[in-house]
């Protein structure tokens, strides 16, 4: 994933990376990305070790690092290679963003922002209020968090009958239901971060169904605006 994420460093055209708004004017989708890391954050294992992608821009489209993330989810699954970013960047080959569910906008945050010139004064009073207001949320959600966790980490450990297994009774029913069960292995930790509902089957993106071209967007709406400027002045 940190592989594919610096591909989307530089100066690209990245419309099959966002929610194009033609409708409000939009019509240039060229952005410039400073930096992309993905890193390991925390000390968790398996499923419950998070990961955090941190993007800096000069300037991001509508819904642009969602539309970012859900490729790189795709690739960190396995179910895409790392070049499928190179092919979706380059718009002359595919001019037509293929139908993706964006990531959830739960662990988006704008957490910074830099001026040119302009040093940013911290007042005490109100500096320590913000840390007092942030450590009482802290402290809320990992309270929450680890009695979550530990009602996990009491059911991963049930030992439950397999698949086609029956409960036997009396001594050697007890002896057979012991070695035909299994701790039951969840890994579903990942799918409330991706909207829409998955299929079976996975399709490769570029073998998708393909939006509007830009183009075709841009002549809808100059149609539209056309019909509404003929309305109001027969309306007149």
């Amino acid at each position: 994933m940190h592989l594919a994420g610096q591909k989307l460093v530089g100066e690209h055209d990245f419309r099959n990376f966002c929610k194009m708004d033609v409708a409000n004017g939009v019509v240039t989708f060229i952005r410039r990305i400073i930096s992309t890391h993905v890193r390991v954050t925390g000390v968790g294992t398996g499923g419950y070790q998070m990961c955090e992608f941190q993007v800096i821009g000069n300037a991001f489209l509508w819904h642009q690092v969602r539309c970012m993330v859900a490729v790189l989810f795709l690739i960190g699954q396995g179910q895409e290679e790392p070049s499928i970013v190179d092919d979706l960047l380059d718009v002359d080959r595919h001019p037509r963003k293929p139908q993706y569910h964006m990531a959830s906008e739960l662990p988006l945050v704008l957490y910074d922002s830099t001026f040119d010139g302009v040093d940013w004064i911290y007042e005490r009073e109100t500096h320590e209020q913000t840390l007092h207001h942030l450590q009482k949320v802290w402290c809320g959600h990992v309270i929450k968090t680890n009695i979550v966790k530990s009602m996990l980490d009491s059911l991963e450990n049930v030992e439950v009958p397999r698949d086609g297994e029956k409960e036997g009774g009396g001594l050697e029913g007890e002896m057979e239901d012991r070695e035909s069960r299994s701790r039951v292995e969840i890994l579903k930790q990942n799918e409330s971060l991706i909207e829409g509902t998955r299929t079976k089957v996975y399709r490769p993106l570029l073998e998708r169904q393909k939006c509007e071209s830009l183009e075709d967007r841009i002549e809808h709406y100059s149609k539209k605006r056309k019909l509404d400027a003929i309305d109001t002045d027969q309306s007149s």
